[in-house]
C-alpha cells in the first residue's frame, strides 16, 4: 500500500512540472532572459525523470530521495520540492 502512495506522489511531482515550466516560460516571454529557458529545461528533464522512474525502488530509498529533494529545492522548483518532501517522509515511514 505504501508503494502505491509513494508512486502516486512521484507522479504528482512529475506532472506538477507542467505548472512550473509554464511559469518559467511566461517569465522568459516577459523578460527575454535566457536563464528562464535553462530553468525550463531543468524542470522538464526533472519531471520526465520523475515520471519515468515512478515505479522504481529509487523513490523508496530515503537517502536517495533526500538528495533528490536537495536537487529539487536548489535547481528545480519549490512546487515540486514540496511533493518530493512528502515522498521523503513517506519513504522514511516505509523504511521503518
Amino acid at each position: 500500500m505504501s508503494n502505491d502512495k509513494i508512486s502516486f506522489w512521484v507522479k504528482v511531482t512529475g506532472w506538477s512540472g507542467l505548472i512550473s515550466a509554464s511559469g518559467a516560460i511566461t517569465l522568459y516571454q516577459l523578460t527575454n532572459n535566457w536563464m528562464f529557458l535553462i530553468s525550463t529545461v531543468i524542470i522538464v528533464l526533472f519531471s520526465a525523470y520523475a515520471l519515468s522512474t515512478s515505479k522504481d525502488a529509487i523513490w523508496r530509498n530515503k537517502d536517495r530521495v533526500f538528495w533528490i529533494l536537495m536537487f529539487s529545492i536548489f535547481f528545480v522548483s519549490l512546487l515540486q520540492s514540496i511533493f518530493v518532501l512528502i515522498i521523503y517522509f513517506k519513504s522514511k515511514k516505509h523504511a521503518k
